[in-house]
Parts: structure tokens; C-alpha cells; sequence
């Protein structure tokens, strides 16, 4: 973040660290009319991170200032500030209860905050960073869900509490990567949830809706209901294992496994794939290229996306979010990109199905309005809900100091 809070304009920029991309986005935010408009953007491959987790900083490190210096450039200015993305299978969800008794008055922010803070200190000494801490409703003297107890009058509150947690291990080494490279860091966000600022409407989150976002390390999966996320997964499994499995099953270079992917990969089998054939060079030997049925590749793809989308649906059943989900899907991130992909989840998970591409933000260029650009996009719209609400409890502080004042005035 850039600038003061007095000013309506600010510079936010954000940094999505993907296991196969790395990239930066710079926009100005306007909180008076809610909107951002891109000012810079860079992308790099990535390097140092395996299953999106850093293991070599120098590498990273040099990603993320390539990233960095692009997105400057193209905006003509510097970052001081961003927020960044995090994701793994580190990372856990659950939902606890905060009890606090209070006298019988109007329920205040100050006690909503204490609660909070009660919460983000449970088991400190714990190997774990506490990453969102999200109010979900509240109970007051036996009355459920209650979404907002400011004013109400009660004696006993209890706040229901999504807690995302993450090693401390992993999150230390990313905000001391972040600092390295001479920046400060605003937020970190779960992945998930960042792609859901991106591809999510209100509607769909109050309704209930299931975010997959099928990047190259993970698979990232949250969970809606009533406008709030109320659980979170990450798989150790992505578009990455899909191109190793090509590599291996028509033994050639990751390189071209990633490439025939790209240009010819489907997920689901069509009669139009028995009459193809398609020309892959061979494990260490450039000049030699061997006949391949598009049949095969086909076979190979969708092993790997059944089994991640299986996966998917016996976490949420192990959970028993099975019961409160909806029966509806949105997929995101690169790996969503692949022809069928739809009608295979849809298939699999038993639910309707769409594909989430990033929000329409002024100055992105079309090449970035597609889901693998689903992060980087979320991250600045997160970004610019933190930066609206810190101005409007700014404001509200200054008015109810007014107020004060004016009340020692008068008496």
C-alpha cells in the first residue's frame, strides 16, 4: 500500500507465487468509487518452489524482483508494499467458538475485536501463524445466527470462528523472502480465497458454492455458504503432475509434456481423438519424433483429473461439508483451461459446473483475463476491501473523536 489514508487514490500491489508462475500486479484503487484500474503487470516462470512452498530463496528471490521491476516499469512507479498469496497442504481449516461474557450493555466493536484477539492467541507457542481468522455469526444468550451483535444487548456471546492456519515453518520463510527483496507485506491470503475475490459473485457465495482453483503444484478448494467461507483445502496435486505424467507416459521432456499438453491436451475422450495422431520427440533424442494417438494422451489427462477431482470430493465428504454444500462448482486457475474439464468435474463431483475467469479490472489486457491470473486478480481486490475498511474505521474514529470534543465543550 502506498500513499496515505486521507486520500481517496491509492497504489496496491499484489504478488501471486505459483509452483509454475510467478507474477505482480500493480493498480490504482479508487475507494470512492470502489474500483481499481491496472497500471502494471509482470509474469515470470517460477523458480525455487516445489507444490508452492519456497525450497530455494535465492530463486524465488530473483523471480520476484524480475516480476516486480516488469510490473514498475510498465507503471511507472515504485512499490513499497504487496500482498501476497499462500497456499500448501501446511495450510488447515477449522471452525472454533469464542465465549465471552460481557455486562448487560449494548454489545461494542471493542468486544467483537477482544474475541478475535482471543482467537489469533489460542496455542501461540504452537508451531503454526494464524492466516484469517473470519467471524462466520453469533450466538448471544442462546439466540443464533446473529451476522452483526453491534447494539444488540446481551450478556453471553459466542462468536463462530473460521481459523486458517499455517506452519510457521513456511510462512516465516515467505515473508522473510518478501522482505529480502525490499518489501513490506500488507496481507498474506490463502490462494482460495484470493481467486474468490476474482471469480466468485454474491450470489453464488451467499447460495453456496465450491471454489477449485487447479494450479501447477496444487489444487486449492473453499468453500461458501451465506456469503462467508467456511472451509478451505489444498491438495498436493496439479497441472504440473499432469505434464510429469504425459513426460513419463510417452517418454519425453517435461518441456514438450508441457507443450503437447497446451496444444493438444483434453480432458474427456471424443470420437474426433481416434483419428488423430500426433508427432512427440523422444526422451534424448531431438531428431527422433515417435507416432503418438491422441487417444492416449487423452487416457493420460483424464486419469489425473479424476483422480484430483475424486480427491476433492472424499475431502469435502471426510469434513462433512458434503452436507451443507452446494450443487454447484466454479473451477479456476491454469489447470481449468483444459478442453472438457467441465463436463469431467461435473461428472465426478455430481454438480453443475463453471469456469471462473478474473474480474473485468480496468487496464488488464485480455491475455490476462484468464483463470490462471484468477490469484494475482483477487489479491488486489482483497487488497482494496482491507484498504476500504481501514478507511472507514478511520473515519468513524475521527467522527466519534469529533464528538467527543464537542461533547467536552459543551459540558
Amino acid at each position: 500500500m502506498q500513499n496515505s489514508l486521507l486520500t481517496n487514490k491509492k497504489i496496491l500491489a499484489a504478488i501471486d507465487l505459483g509452483s509454475t508462475k510467478t507474477s505482480c500486479m500493480i493498480a490504482e484503487c479508487d475507494l470512492k468509487t470502489e474500483t481499481l484500474h491496472v497500471l502494471g503487470v509482470g509474469q515470470h516462470a517460477s523458480k525455487g518452489i516445489k507444490n508452492n512452498v519456497i525450497v530455494d530463496m535465492e530463486a524465488v528471490e530473483n523471480v520476484i524482483l524480475n516480476v516486480v521491476n516488469t510490473a514498475e516499469k510498465m507503471a511507472g512507479l515504485t512499490i513499497k508494499d504487496v500482498v501476497v498469496n499462500i497456499s500448501g497442504e501446511h495450510l488447515i481449516s477449522e471452525v472454533i467458538n469464542i465465549r465471552l461474557k460481557i455486562p448487560s450493555r449494548p454489545i461494542t466493536d471493542e468486544d467483537l475485536n477482544h474475541m478475535i484477539s482471543q482467537a489469533t492467541h489460542v496455542d501461540e507457542k504452537k508451531d503454526f501463524e494464524i492466516i484469517h481468522a473470519i467471524p462466520l455469526s453469533y450466538t448471544i444468550d442462546g439466540r443464533k445466527g446473529i451476522q452483526d451483535p453491534r447494539g444488540m444487548i446481551g450478556q453471553n456471546i459466542v462468536c463462530s470462528l473460521h481459523i486458517i492456519t499455517g506452519d510457521k515453518g513456511p510462512v516465516q520463510t515467505l515473508v522473510n523472502c518478501i522482505h529480502r527483496c525490499h518489501l513490506g507485506i500488507q496481507a498474506i491470503v490463502a490462494s482460495s480465497i484470493a481467486s474468490s475475490f476474482a471469480t466468485l459473485g454474491d450470489d453464488e457465495t451467499e447460495l453456496g458454492v465450491t471454489l477449485i482453483d487447479i494450479g501447477g503444484g496444487t489444487t486449492d478448494i473453499a468453500l461458501f455458504v451465506e456469503g462467508q467461507v467456511i472451509h478451505t483445502e489444498s491438495l498436493q496435486l496439479g497441472g504440473r503432475h499432469i505434464s510429469s505424467d504425459i513426460a513419463h507416459g510417452l517418454s519425453t521432456s517435461l518441456a514438450q509434456a508441457e507443450r503437447i499438453k497446451t496444444l493438444h491436451g483434453t480432458a474427456v475422450h471424443t470420437m474426433a481423438d481416434d483419428h488423430v495422431t500426433l508427432s512427440v520427440a523422444q526422451m534424448g533424442d531431438d531428431a527422433h519424433e515417435s507416432p503418438i494417438k491422441k487417444t492416449f494422451l487423452t487416457s493420460i489427462i483424464q486419469a489425473r483429473l479424476e483422480e484430483i477431482f475424486e480427491i476433492i470430493k472424499d475431502r469435502l465428504a471426510q469434513s462433512n461439508m458434503h452436507i451443507i454444500a452446494s450443487k454447484r462448482v466454479v473451477l479456476t486457475g491454469g489447470g481449468s483451461q483444459m478442453p472438457g474439464i467441465k463436463d469431467l468435474a461435473s461428472r465426478v463431483l455430481g454438480k453443475k459446473v463453471r469456469l471462473g475467469k478474473p474480474s473485468k479490472l480496468q487496464g488488464l489486457s485480455e491475455s490476462a483475463l484468464n483463470p490462471s491470473f484468477a490469484t494475482c486478480t483477487g489479491l488486489l481486490i482483497f487488497a482494496m476491501k482491507d484498504m476500504y475498511q481501514q478507511q472507514e474505521t478511520l473515519e468513524a474514529e475521527s467522527w466519534f473523536d469529533s464528538v467527543k470534543t464537542w461533547v467536552k465543550t459543551i459540558f
